[in-house]
């Protein structure tokens, strides 16, 4: 693909390759928006396309033998299960043969849809400047990272290069992202990756790269560099921590809801700690036809807390107090609005000061808007000086081979880049601490927070605060 930058935020975005190890900046600043309350904000409702896989949900174990046994007779085939969820993806199945399925009352039988999750990608002119990176961090001390005193203000806002030393850094704790795929060849990535649980989920591939588990977005590497990383050019919230890599969107950014759900379901079988969801749209719960795919997203969002996993999301970036919405328009962000997902907001600093202020673009709000901020980067100087962005790596297949050299990094904005902080120090939390049920997991993070603006629906418990998280006493 060509020079593109497919920004965490859903607006205008500009990319600035700069320095060393090499380095891009996306400057995205979409404006505020006021609270939502009137029929024009049904205009952020995702846009949703038909697939040929059609989803069968069962109401228990035993009609799958015999929705098994329709579906062969149908002609249709049975191409993937989630037997705990007694959820069927088929193949092949007509209109006609749905609807004679569709007429047993113990099945649920819904198309797939495909949706855009990341934003409209944005052409730009990147600038390139390159650099070297440095010795291989010891330990978990990243301090020595090319990057990280001159640009990654977010680790030491958060606290998290303090949480270096006196934890374990995530040692024993495997974070899986879901996203674009991530570049396990990048300087700062080489041999972070588990080889075994680096797999693409999509099941129909639209693209030659949705075959292949690397990242041509740009996207997932840039969100798994910042949980782990070598501390070559840059620094990461858990240096010790092994990465898992579930593709389940393609390079455009769009995906469909069976291919996320399976990838949350390959997670809770890759024996993940923590599950990353930098991706996003907008559906409205109280439309019956969106029922069925939000039931079985939630419900692998649910087996996935039961394995003992914590999944965390990005709020969205639109600048939209969620909770109205919700309320009024019973719309919602999904995966963030869902119920035992933890929601992260961004924040970020206009020319290096006033580091905690919520950004912009951040989505907000109760009702499951926001359980906590943390740093996601701003931009806009007028200098055009790229310091209050987040700065990470940049996959070696992404802007028509412009980082191809895996020593790029880039700069960029959005709730995307705060999710990965807290999935991180999830995982420095039970790495130190001893494996955690879920919810003293989340508890020891969202009670430990910095209390920063006013609590509740614009910043939620606080500011990550990842020192204070991993000296929690236990829940």
């Amino acid at each position: 693909m060509g020079p593109q930058l497919k920004s965490a935020a859903r607006r205008a975005s500009h990319v600035a390759l700069v320095a060393s190890a090499a380095a891009c900046a996306d400057a995205t600043m979409a404006p505020a928006s006021s609270v939502a309350t009137s029929q024009a904000s049904m205009s952020v409702v995702s846009a949703m396309t038909e697939t040929a896989t059609h989803l069968v949900l069962l109401k228990g174990p035993s009609g799958v033998s015999t929705a098994s046994t329709s579906i062969a007779a149908s002609g249709a085939r049975v191409v993937r299960r989630i037997d705990a969820l007694n959820l069927l993806y088929v193949e092949g199945l007509s209109d006609a043969a749905a609807t004679t399925l569709a007429a047993d009352p113990s099945m649920t039988v819904v198309k797939d849809q495909r949706m855009r999750w990341l934003p409209e990608p944005t052409p730009v002119q990147p600038n390139l400047i390159t650099a070297t990176g440095g010795p291989v961090a010891a330990g978990t001390d990243q301090s020595g990272a090319q990057f990280f005193s001159q640009f990654q203000w977010s680790l030491k806002v958060t606290r998290a290069d303090q949480a270096w030393v006196p934890s374990n850094g995530g040692a024993g704790e495997t974070v899986c992202v879901l996203d674009t795929g991530v570049d396990p060849g990048h300087l700062d990535l080489a041999g972070t990756v588990d080889p075994t649980r680096n797999v693409s989920a999509i099941f129909t591939p639209r693209f030659a790269s949705d075959v292949t588990s690397d990242d041509y977005n740009f996207h997932g590497t840039f969100v798994a560099a910042q949980i782990r990383s070598r501390g070559l050019g840059m620094a990461s919230v858990a240096p010790n921590a092994t990465l898992c890599s579930i593709k389940v969107l393609s390079e455009d950014g769009n995906g469909t809801f069976g291919d996320i759900i399976y990838g949350i379901y390959l997670a809770t079988q890759f024996n993940a700690d923590v599950i990353n969801l930098s991706l996003g749209g907008y559906a409205q719960e109280t439309n019956p036809a969106n029922a069925p795919l939000l039931s079985a997203l939630q419900g692998v969002i649910d087996l996935a807390r039961q394995a003992g996993v914590m999944v965390v999301a990005a709020s969205g970036n639109d600048g939209l107090n969620m909770g109205g919405i919700r309320e009024t328009l019973g719309i919602i962000h999904i995966p963030s609005q869902l119920r035992g997902v933890i929601s992260v907001g961004a924040t970020g600093p206009y020319q290096q000061r006033n580091f905690d202020a919520l950004t912009s673009y951040s989505n907000y709000g109760t009702l499951g808007g926001i359980d906590l901020v943390a740093p996601g980067g701003n931009g806009g100087r007028s200098d055009g000086a790229p310091a209050d962005y987040i700065i990470s790596a940049c996959s070696r297949f992404a802007f028509g081979g412009g980082c191809a050299n895996g020593r790029t990094y880039i700069f960029a904005n959005g709730t995307s880049f705060a999710s990965p902080l807290v999935a991180g120090a999830a995982a420095v939390v039970e790495s130190t601490l001893g494996s955690l049920p879920t919810p003293a997991l989340e508890g020891c993070i969202l009670a430990n927070t910095n209390v920063v603006g006013t609590p509740g629906a614009r910043y939620g418990r606080g500011r990550l605060n990842v020192l204070r998280a991993s000296q929690c006493a236990a829940f």
